[in-house]
């Protein structure tokens, strides 16, 4: 995940600590106090190496004053470096490349790189210790299998809500002014997209709105639920799991753009258009369907809906999410997300010292605390001592906690995961959203979009859960042709009569081998794709 917010206003969540993990709501979180030694492992100090990117500015520096409360809490030596993300994947590299590997390495995600590694010895098994910690029994399987190689755990995962990521949304004022109701199917959405394009919904005379955003590069790809979607979803003749782009539901899905396109429902230069344009437009009031997703400051970032400017712009606006729509084979329900951002591993030297492993994890756990929004100020301990102490590493707005420009400096979380993490509490915690939301538009929209999600089945993608050297050496050059032949089809520059010669084009272009190997490998591991029910 580079440095963007088509996810969950990462930048949102470092901000506002909604999103970590282990302190249920009215329990008192553990002491803060500097001669606590929050310690399982004993008393004896020791020096702990780390090492990890980092997207906040200004990059937290060695021996700052979140570095001592460090220090003091577990009777350490620690020794971070951070290096910004942008940066992060070549000082990695070379840095294991050297062989004086720290005793923690961080990295985005389980990447080839993690794998290629973890299968070199460079990083310790940790299954003996994960059993010991109860907090990390909270961590799905699905996570889980994401850093477990033959058998083995060689990373920690933090926490991420896996309902997260943009979602389709409309103009709920557009509805009610032309009669008509939200999609809940391809048929209702051409008819609903059209109509916004071509019965002036903003009243002003022109014919100057779009009923559908999209962007180049089929972004953010018009879905509308988990079998229309580029995920591992269905099922070839011979009972393979396949990518979604070769699948019925992707040739129902490309069908529906082309009508709407023909009709005029969209951008006629969309081909070409950045997704930032579409949100810019979608903010002037000009879009109809776009997606967005649950988080803090709408607007804050180039790549948000910012429904204050909305409403600046159309003070009548109102803008609801759109549930997923019911599938042929019955199903209803949007993709889940990976459920995890960042992993930690720990050095492969540290297998001979289980007093430092112990501690190392002791760390991780505490850090990660989930502290619910309402408990989120001076009078918790545990948090205040987390984010650097009121006036310090942040201040409270109108009783919301709000970083200061040394946060990094002073927040003990800074020199971890932000406020990333929470291995207990599960996407409820995005229900806080609400709560830290400044203005009454947007905690509206948190309230209406959390809804739906928690209303929402999700499907597990299985192929996240495997590492297939195949596929990571093959499947950015499918998904580019992929890409690049559907989007001619829902322009008509390419018939969709073509539907199987593009199929066989795929497959002879490296399709057949990804194919083959992710489902021999999905099968030697016994997974398969799942739906995570609302409300489990």
């Amino acid at each position: 995940m580079k440095k963007k917010v088509t996810m969950l206003t990462l930048a949102a969540v470092l901000a506002t600590g909604v999103l970590s993990g282990c302190t249920s709501k009215g329990e008192q979180a553990p002491s803060s106090s500097g001669g606590d030694k929050a310690s399982a492992s004993g008393d004896k100090a020791m020096t702990i190496t780390w090492f990890n990117g980092t997207w906040a500015n200004p990059v937290p520096e060695p021996n700052n004053e979140a570095n001592k409360k460090i220090n003091e809490k577990f009777n350490v030596t620690f020794k971070p470096q951070y290096i910004p993300y942008d940066l992060y994947t070549d000082k990695l590299t070379v840095k294991m490349a050297s062989g004086d590997i720290p005793d923690v390495i961080g990295t985005e995600g389980a990447d080839a790189n993690f794998v290629k590694w973890a299968r070199q010895g460079a990083f310790l098994p940790l299954n003996d210790y994960v059993d010991q910690i109860e907090s990390f029994k909270a961590i799905p399987d699905s996570v889980w299998d994401v850093v477990r190689i033959e058998g083995q755990i060689y990373g920690i995962p933090h926490y991420f809500p896996a309902s997260g990521g943009k979602k389709p949304i409309i103009r709920k004022d557009w509805l009610d002014k032309l009669g008509l109701e939200v999609p809940t199917n391809f048929e209702e959405l051409k008819e609903v997209a059209i109509a916004f394009a071509t019965q002036d919904p903003d009243g002003n005379g022109k014919d100057d709105t779009i009923g559908l955003g999209l962007a180049k590069g089929i972004v953010y790809d018009p879905s509308f639920g988990a079998y229309w979607s580029n995920t591992w979803y269905h099922k070839d003749s011979e009972g393979q799991l396949i990518p979604g782009q070769i699948s019925p539901g992707a040739k129902e899905k490309v069908t529906a753009i082309n009508e709407l396109f023909k009709a005029g429902a969209m951008d006629k230069d969309w081909t070409n258009k950045p997704y930032n344009d579409v949100f810019k437009d979608f903010n002037a009031g000009k879009v109809g369907i776009w997606y967005e997703q649950v988080g803090i400051d709408k607007g804050a970032q180039a790549g948000n809906l910012d429904i204050p400017t909305l409403k600046k712009n159309v003070p009548d606006a109102e803008v609801v999410s759109m549930p997923a729509f019911t599938a042929p084979d019955g199903t209803k329900g949007y993709v889940a997300g990976s459920g995890y951002y960042g992993v930690w591993m720990l050095s492969a030297t540290l297998k001979k010292d289980e007093q430092k492993v112990k501690k190392i994890l002791e760390m991780m756990e505490y850090i990660e605390q989930y502290v619910p929004a309402e408990d989120q100020n001076p009078s918790n301990e545990y948090y205040d001592w987390a984010n650097g102490g009121e006036g310090k590493g942040y201040t409270m707005v109108d009783g919301v906690p709000e970083p200061t420009a040394e946060y990094t400096k002073y927040a003990p979380k800074a020199l971890f995961s932000g406020d990333l993490g929470g291995w207990v509490v599960g996407d409820e915690s995005m229900r806080d959203y609400e709560i830290k939301t400044k203005t009454p538009e947007s905690k509206a929209f948190n309230k209406d979009m959390v809804g739906m999600l928690e209303n929402s089945d999700f499907y597990i993608s299985p192929v996240g859960r495997i590492h297939s050297s195949v596929y990571n050496s093959k499947i950015s050059a499918l998904n580019e042709f992929a890409t690049n032949e559907l989007t001619k089809m829902m322009v008509g520059q390419r018939p969709i009569s073509d539907w199987d010669k593009y199929v066989d084009e795929y497959i002879a272009k490296g399709g057949k081998e990804v194919v083959d190997d992710v489902n021999k490998l999905l099968g030697e591991a016994g997974i398969q794709g799942e739906w995570k029910k609302a409300g489990q």
